[in-house]
């Protein structure tokens, strides 16, 4: 029987990050083989991992790389179950690579991110099961966006460390604007405008019809409730519409900065053909359905079992 060592012990805990109970029992069950030992609590990682499921992971961190001249620049969720977790360094530093990788590599898709190699040989997927096995913790790999420049500059605003992480890509002709540090910090001002006021468009002419129907539908049964006479109905509508747009397109709401202007009035001071084509906004956890837990069923549950 082979003599399981402390120091192999250590080796495999260091390269696979999971308890010591754990590696210990690989270790006897490979005979001392760690290659064999490893590719074992993988395995049993994967198990552990599908064990977990039917939890919720809606919170984590927003992973951004970004070059340092703004043409390139990347963004990724990675969920887990709590907000403990989520403040782990290797959960951040995870996030971290996997938002690296997305930015180099450019994915077409989640299935083709997570069959990408990580800087240990790990494969994405491989590295998020393995967090999984190590903590407990369900860990999912939800989104990703990468946006490289053209004929535009890249800003970007990470707030509360990844809790909330925005990139927005503003186009000019102009060589000499792009690279200008006015310019650059404008950008990044703006990224920290859509984190504060989340504009759901970029401009009115990207705002789908559908949405300004049923917008008009909306308006129209609360002005009818309200008592206008049906006559007028309409007219106040088209007005009720019109401000409707302009509060939710990113370049016609006021300045988070100064009030007294709008985005467009901001990037209008660099020239006339300055606009912004497009940006993107993850906050963890949006759009996820989270568990409400009720103790008491729980225990009755438990109780009756």
């Amino acid at each position: 029987m082979t003599t399981i060592t402390i120091e192999m012990i250590k080796e495999l805990r260091e390269r696979t990050s999971v308890g010591v109970a754990d590696c210990r029992k690989a270790l006897v069950e490979a005979e001392g083989n760690i290659e064999k030992a490893i590719e074992d609590l993988q395995k049993k990682g994967i198990a552990k991992a599908a064990k977990k499921q039917g939890r919720i992971a809606a919170e984590g961190k927003i992973g951004m790389d970004a070059t340092p001249d703004g043409t390139q620049v990347a963004l990724v969720e990675l969920n887990c179950e709590t907000d403990f977790a989520a403040k782990n360094d290797s959960f951040i530093s995870l996030t971290n690579d996997i938002a690296k990788i997305v930015r180099e590599q450019n994915p077409s898709s989640l299935e083709a991110l997570n069959a990408l190699a990580m800087p240990g040989g790990l494969t994405v997927e491989q590295s998020v099961v393995n967090f999984t096995a190590a903590t407990g913790e369900k860990a999912t790999l939800r989104r990703f966006i990468r946006f490289a420049a053209d004929n535009s500059r890249i800003g970007w605003y990470n707030h509360d460390g990844g809790r909330i992480c925005v990139m927005v890509d503003v186009v000019s002709s102009d060589d000499s604007v792009t690279s200008s540090p006015d310019f650059i910090q404008a950008c990044e001002d703006i990224a920290m405008h859509i984190a504060a006021m989340n504009p759901p468009y970029a401009r009115v002419d990207e705002i789908p019809q559908e949405d300004v129907d049923k917008q008009g539908e909306i308006f129209t049964a609360q002005v009818l409730e309200e008592g206008k006479p049906e006559n007028i109905v309409p007219k106040i509508v088209v007005g009720k519409i019109a401000k409707w747009k302009k509060d939710n397109c990113l370049v016609d709401q006021l300045f988070v900065k100064d009030s007294e202007i709008t985005v467009a009035d901001l990037l209008s001071r660099f020239g006339d053909d300055v606009t912004v084509r497009r940006f993107a906004r993850y906050e963890v956890g949006e759009g996820i359905e989270k568990r409400v837990f009720d103790l008491a069923a729980e225990v009755a549950e438990i109780t009756n079992a």
